[in-house]
């Protein structure tokens, strides 16, 4: 059995803002935050601020159940958000990276939005990205 590295993220992204403050008035810890400037883990400077959070379950196909898992964190706080990306001219996005398994003998992960995960993208008016990346875990 091989473990999936695949997950999904919501995330605010700007020019230049305080992630502690999308902290404390959504009252969620982010997963992952930085500011503008700062040194990051693959770039020696940060070229934008964000606030990022992460889904936490380990899933092989059922992508749904990883994006899932982060809007119902964050389906009641709708009118913040967008309160937020109006007040800080924030970006919002829901990020999707999905490895898939090129071994013949596994199934392959599938992807889909509930009416709930759409009504939640388009009220706060976040785009969507998916990442795809192919691994191997046939070991014979």
């Amino acid at each position: 059995m091989h473990q999936s590295n695949s997950y999904a993220y919501f995330a605010f992204k700007g020019d230049n803002f305080d992630p502690n403050h999308v902290t404390s008035l959504l009252g969620i810890e982010p997963t992952d935050s930085w500011r503008f400037g700062e040194s990051g883990k693959y770039i020696q400077q940060q070229k934008y601020s964000c606030w990022q959070l992460r889904s936490t379950s380990d899933e092989l196909l059922y992508m749904d159940n990883l994006v899932n898992e982060v809007v119902s964190r964050l389906s009641g706080k709708i009118e913040l958000i967008k309160k937020l990306k109006e007040q800080y001219s924030l970006d919002t996005v829901l990020e999707i990276v999905m490895y898939i398994d090129i071994n013949e003998e596994e199934s392959t992960p599938f992807l889909g939005h509930s009416i709930d995960v759409i009504d939640f993208l388009y009220r706060t008016r976040t785009t969507t990205d998916l990442d795809i990346y192919r691994y191997n875990s046939y070991d014979g």
